[in-house]
């Protein structure tokens, strides 16, 4: 079977295909309906190679090892197929580097997919997510490039891709290009929270936080409107306009976004939003704030996770709400696991050997009495910091605490 944009599935239904495209769209715009129509979808075609490969994705996005056995379960599924077409045997093969934490090789294979099949959103997206926690914006902006050549404005999915493309954009420092992207894409589509990222990462780059705070409320009853409920990273667009704040010199009002938004969410237990809550609240310590016994809960959730080892960038602030609070025990189980891990022969585990390692040892200093020493170690690797992944604003914390305690 084949969708709108001539890619072919190995299904015997037409509406799989449909409802596939469906999925996709919820996934493009971060709705909470992404694995409820997923599952619905694999209750009608259990077999349908692709959609088994996307609920593996799902759940390798989340960042989270106990989702490995099912991460497994759909990759010897599809694997002991006999009959997959080129693309999903690509797909395939992608999936099979990144279950193994090979995730230099598998992104290599998404954007060798796109170079064949450049209307291949899902590819496309996966990719996009891949170079965010790799080397970053110039690599997204290559990522993207065929299918920006090949994709026309009346299309689906356009509009999702000017908002990949504006964020691209803005992570390679082009700020006007960024802005106006993510503007035409947000005219497409208001729903598109990505689109809406990127200009918000637009503002705080400027430090134009003046427009950042209204641009985010205005966006925000497309993002929670009961047709299209976000999931888990619409709170991410709180924690910003929370930086926002901050850079208005709003401790209070920052203070205030993370006790209405930020903590609820942290009962889901996903990585981004334990990124978010620490990371806030450290810049808030930072600017002068006692955040009083906020760090507690964080702890709780850091001693459960505090041995991932799916990114460093994540592993980092699971260790920091234990090292604020001297938690000796938690701390060093999350420094020797960083030990361990610096050892594995997987993408993050070079990453952890290069920087992530004396990065940890170095937030653990940073929250103590050993301050000197922290800033030392952080800056003897600061120039590799953007290896760990995430976002220019989300690692700016890393240069403040260097900077912050620089006699």
């Amino acid at each position: 079977m084949r969708d709108e944009l001539g890619l072919d599935y190995t299904t015997d239904s037409p509406d799989s295909v449909q409802l596939f495209c469906e999925v996709l769209e919820h996934y493009l715009a971060s709705s909470a309906q992404v694995m409820p129509t997923l599952t619905m979808l694999l209750e009608q075609d259990p077999a349908m190679p692709m959609a088994l490969l996307f609920r593996a994705y799902i759940l390798k996005l989340a960042a989270d090892p106990r989702f490995r056995g099912a991460i497994s379960h759909c990759f010897e599924t599809v694997a002991a197929r006999p009959d997959l077409n080129d693309r999903e045997q690509r797909h395939l093969k992608a999936l099979s580097f990144w279950q193994a934490d090979q995730m230099a090789d598998a992104v290599a294979v998404f954007d060798d997919i796109v170079l064949d099949y450049p209307k291949d959103m899902l590819a496309l997206r996966v990719a996009h997510y891949l170079h965010f926690y790799g080397s970053g914006g110039k690599q997204m902006m290559g990522s993207l490039q065929a299918a920006l050549e090949n994709w026309q404005s009346n299309e689906r999915y356009y509009g999702f891709l000017k908002g990949m493309q504006s964020f691209a954009l803005e992570e390679s420092g082009h700020y006007l290009e960024a802005e106006s992207a993510g503007l035409e894409a947000l005219e497409i589509n208001r729903q598109d929270i990505w689109a809406g990222h990127a200009v918000t990462h637009v503002y705080q780059m400027q430090s134009r936080f003046k427009e950042g705070v209204p641009f985010i409320d205005s966006l925000l009853p497309e993002w929670n409107s009961a047709s299209n409920q976000a999931n888990n990273f619409v709170y991410h667009l709180h924690w910003h306009k929370a930086l926002q704040h901050i850079g208005l010199g709003n401790l209070l009002e920052a203070l205030a976004v993370y006790d209405d938004a930020l903590v609820d969410p942290l009962g889901d237990d996903f990585y981004l939003d334990v990124c978010n809550a620490a990371s806030l609240l450290w810049r808030l310590e930072m600017s002068g704030l006692n955040v009083g016994d906020r760090w507690d809960q964080l702890r709780e959730l850091s001693k459960n996770r505090i041995r991932d080892d799916e990114l460093v960038f994540t592993s980092l602030h699971y260790l920091m709400a234990p090292a604020i609070l001297g938690d000796a025990e938690t701390v060093k189980a999350g420094l020797d696991h960083f030990h361990h891990w610096s050892k594995a022969k997987t993408t993050q585990g070079t990453v952890a050997k290069i920087v992530g390692e004396t990065m940890a040892i170095a937030i653990t200093k940073l929250a103590s009495d050993q301050k000197e020493d922290g800033v030392k170690l952080m800056q003897s690797v600061q120039n590799d910091i953007y290896r760990i992944g995430g976002s220019h604003a989300q690692r700016h914390l890393f240069d403040q605490l260097i900077s912050s305690h620089i006699q």
